[in-house]
């Protein structure tokens, strides 16, 4: 009698997680992507008030991704609780971002597969364990799968029940962990779309780590997909890249691409600007400094002199992230000619992955970055010299 009742209930959640799957694909045959906005609340005996926090969710297909199979991105702000903080992860071709706290993660599988991948289990990589990312359509058909063939779980599908006057399909669940009760869920899909539209979970429910959680999907559509890809995540999240940004996954990958565009102001109060397709007259040294840097001084003698052994007059950028003219003027020392003084460059900076000044970048007469150098060393003047001569080839 358990068997047939275990296998009953396998069928049901079986049944659910190929109607939802169905049913999404109808909605991909209009757009591919989905993006929902959410209001994720937690209610637990210990703590005086709810905490909030209002998700923003986007998922689109990847059919060439064999860790995930699809991209997305999720953010999130707090509504009511003290302290929280908001925040962001997101996941692409191997790429996965997560933001809070004022800490920017990274991890990049072409340089190091093991986070992606612990204990050999795709199932438990940084890209499938992110805040919130249980809440994504594709990662909650992957859990009701998973109940379908755990014992702990006892299942009951309604196939047509009315909810606010809507018609929806509901599986509500029940876990035992060694007879006890550890969490009742009830997860309610959209009829015609598949897609949820709330999720509830008494996770001990009647301990005293009893915890109440309740997702509502407020807003959901199908939406044209573009590309995502970190260029897409700057300009959504500057701050945090700008600021919190350690790794320099993203300026030793700048070799090949365009320099990113730009418009900053000169210490005369000029501007300078470019975009992306634009070409330079000769190849052109792009440096990013800081004031305060204690190797700025060095880095600006070691590049003038490796300028002026080369065998072209080429064009030089210096770009400071500060915003204090004078204080950019008495660094640099006398303008030359062939020379651009920028400041508040902090964004093009940003843009081109640079954490902590200083940095070089070696750009063809096209406007593609050729080579990249951060910090500064010994080589700079020599690197200039040669690395440039070839790019005038």
């Amino acid at each position: 009698l358990y068997s047939r009742m275990r296998r009953y209930r396998s069928g049901v959640i079986i049944l659910l997680v190929i109607f939802v799957s169905v049913l999404a694909s109808a909605g991909a045959e209009i757009s591919d992507c989905y993006q929902a906005r959410a209001v994720f609340t937690v209610t637990m005996p210990q703590l005086d008030d709810d905490v909030i926090y209002e998700i923003d969710l986007f998922q689109q297909p990847n059919p060439s991704d064999s860790l995930l199979g699809f991209d997305y991105l999720i953010s999130w702000r707090p509504r009511s609780h003290r302290g929280a903080a908001e925040g962001f992860s997101a996941y692409f071709s191997g790429n996965h971002y997560r933001y809070s706290a004022n800490r920017l993660q990274e991890y990049h599988f072409q340089v190091d597969s093991v986070p992606f991948c612990m204990g050999q289990n795709r199932n438990n990589g940084v890209h499938r364990s992110a805040q919130f990312v249980n809440l994504l359509p594709s990662v909650i058909s992957g859990e009701l799968r998973a109940m379908s063939v755990d014992s702990a779980y006892s299942c009951q599908m309604h196939a047509d029940t009315i909810i606010s006057g809507q018609h929806r399909r509901v599986l509500d669940a029940v876990m035992r962990v060694n007879g006890a009760l550890a969490r009742e869920s009830e997860y309610v899909f959209d009829s015609l779309t598949g897609m949820p539209v709330r999720i509830r979970m008494e996770n001990n429910p009647g301990s005293i780590t009893e915890q109440s959680v309740w997702v509502d999907y407020d807003t959901l559509a199908f939406i044209p997909c573009g590309l995502l890809n970190e260029e897409r995540l700057i300009t959504l999240f500057p701050d945090a890249f700008g600021r919190y940004r350690q790794s320099t996954f993203r300026i030793d990958n700048l070799p090949g691409s365009p320099l990113p565009a730009f418009s900053l102001p000169t210490i005369d109060f000029d501007r300078y600007s470019r975009r992306a397709s634009d070409g330079f007259r000769t190849a052109a040294l792009v440096v990013l400094l800081s004031v305060s840097d204690g190797f700025t001084a060095q880095m600006i003698d070691a590049i003038r002199r490796g300028a002026d052994m080369m065998p072209y007059p080429a064009e030089v950028i210096w770009a400071f992230t500060d915003n204090h003219a004078d204080s950019i003027r008495e660094i640099i020392g006398r303008q030359r000619a062939g020379e651009h003084i920028l400041m508040n460059a902090e964004s093009l900076a940003r843009d081109c992955g640079v954490s902590t000044p200083p940095a070089l970048l070696m750009v063809d007469s096209g406007g593609i970055v050729r080579y990249v150098s951060v910090g500064y060393n010994n080589d700079i003047t020599s690197d200039v010299i040669q690395k440039m001569t070839l790019l005038s080839e």
